[in-house]
């Protein structure tokens, strides 16, 4: 799989190609997302607002949280194209703005499909989407932080199931959520406690331990990047989440384009590019020794690709987001890789081609589908 999250936000109409548009898609190329790069296998758009209030106008994205500048009508027309493309469209509910999950956690409490959870199941009807993405990023690891985090999953699977059976429950996972701490089991971590002390470190862990929680996902997709590079290493936390989660979920190992919100990372595409500070990942989340380069290449050849023995063959990629800009920092005299740069070598990992789409295999259809 590869996950890429579009933002709504940085959208744009694109510019008409030299012959002029194909009148036949002017409604679908109102917005770019309708031309993302076939190497994607999901769409993930960023973020719809979990107090989520939008009535089904479809010339309006108010109660949304959603700020396309392109129509609701015209975001469906694009969901289309991508549908005849191959690919599958999800809406990511949450992100670090939107953190108001009170309404949700309600009514999944108590047990009601209330206006917000219809509010948005007449969204994924409205505009086609796949499913729903669960990107919970309030803060705290503790009893009631974990709480409502699983109340927030069963609402959002609650939308997901009276959408359709065919509909998909995704998760974006903290970058250490899977590390073990005082409060979380040692025994995965070979018995040592993370070096990140506090904030979300082991939520994950601690949520997933419901074992109904779990049932609800389809597909994880790891946060592994604005945590630095002097005590965490991605390679290291998606072994920790593929040995946590069942083998029919996939696991995806997440990208972020430099520079990163937090710590200083800065990812390359080959091993050989990685000639400035966060570019060498120092030391993992238990503090044991990395020394190795922060690149794509690595990333993917020693997690997703490795492929442990409890693995699904189609766990992969998460880019978090496609429409970085084009005013990157460099690593010494070489490039950090770009969003093109970084699709093109997924492209070239994966065996799928620039010009084709990595097509899920019928294994992995039948177990995203419920």
């Amino acid at each position: 799989m590869f996950v890429g999250y579009y933002p709504s936000w940085l959208d744009s109409i694109p510019a008409p190609s030299a012959g002029g548009r194909d009148t036949a898609n002017d409604a679908a190329i109102a917005s770019g997302l309708a031309l993302v790069p076939l190497v994607y296998s999901h769409i993930v758009i960023a973020f719809a607002d979990p107090n989520f209030s939008w009535d089904g106008d479809m010339t309006s994205w108010v109660g949304s949280g959603l700020q396309f500048h392109a129509s609701p009508a015209q975001i469906e027309c694009a969901i289309e194209t991508l549908h005849a493309r191959k690919l599958r469209v999800l809406l990511a509910v949450g992100g670090a703005t939107y953190t108001n999950w009170t309404a949700l956690a309600a009514e999944r409490r108590s047990r009601s499909a209330g206006p917000t959870i219809k509010a948005l199941v007449h969204m994924i009807d409205a505009l086609g989407l796949d499913g729903l993405d669960v990107d919970f990023e309030l803060g705290g690891a503790d009893d009631a932080a974990v709480q409502e985090y699983r109340d927030a999953i069963r609402a959002l699977d609650t939308a997901v199931h009276l959408a359709g059976r065919d509909k998909l429950l995704t998760l974006a996972a903290w970058s250490t959520g899977a590390d073990c701490t005082a409060a979380a089991a040692l025994s995965p971590c070979g018995g040592k406690t993370s070096m990140w002390v506090g904030g979300r470190t082991g939520r994950e862990r601690m949520t997933f331990a419901d074992l109904d929680i779990v049932h609800t996902l389809s597909m994880v997709s790891i946060m592994s990047y604005d945590a630095g590079y002097e005590n965490y290493d991605a390679v290291k936390e998606w072994t920790l989440y593929r040995a946590l989660l069942p083998e029919r979920i996939v696991v995806n190992i997440g990208f972020e384009i430099a520079p990163e919100g937090w710590g200083g990372g800065r990812l390359v595409a080959e091993d050989t590019q990685a000639k400035c500070p966060g570019s060498i990942v120092l030391a993992d989340q238990f503090g044991q020794p990395v020394n190795r380069p922060y690149s794509v290449d690595r990333l993917i050849k020693t997690g997703p690709l490795s492929r442990p023995p409890h693995g699904n063959p189609q766990d992969g990629i998460m880019l978090w987001h496609m429409l970085k800009d084009g005013n990157l920092p460099d690593c010494g005299s070489l490039p950090v890789v770009s969003p093109q740069g970084l699709e093109a070598k997924v492209a070239s990992l994966l065996n799928s081609g620039p010009g084709r789409a990595a097509s899920p295999s019928a294994h992995t259809e039948a177990a995203l589908v419920r």
